[in-house]
């Protein structure tokens, strides 16, 4: 009983730390794409897309079984992200400088949905 328990209680960290990680590999990538348009970097960084990034990685991994509705609704949102990301730099870049704020805008409404669900996922809620 206290084995099993104990099992639990690790899986369960070891899930909110893989949540987290995945989370602040979007915040990195938000990062990315800011520093980028004020000015730091001379060439246009390659962003991950929604397939490589940690989140992509779960829902599109040949396993699907067992996949939470909590990360299927990660999904669009994610996909979001990315696309914004790199609508911003890509308006940046040919200097369509209210573009690029539009696309940074939707980008940061579509993380702020994301992290609404990795907070339900961390607190063990589901979505």
């Amino acid at each position: 009983e206290l084995a099993l328990r104990m099992r639990q209680g690790i899986e369960t960290s070891a899930r909110r730390a893989a949540i987290e990680r995945a989370n602040l590999d979007e915040l990195g990538l938000k990062f990315v794409v800011y520093n980028h348009l004020l000015g730091n970097g001379t060439t246009t960084p390659q962003l991950p897309d929604e397939h490589e990034c940690r989140f992509g990685q779960w829902f599109y991994a040949e396993d699907r079984q067992g996949r939470e509705d909590a990360f299927r609704q990660i999904e669009a949102p994610n996909t979001a992200v990315h696309d914004e990301a790199r609508a911003a730099l890509a308006a940046y870049d040919r200097q369509a400088l209210e573009d690029a704020l539009s696309h940074l805008g939707r980008m940061e409404e579509a993380n702020r949905e994301v992290m609404r669900i990795v907070d339900r996922l961390v607190a063990g809620r589901g979505a």
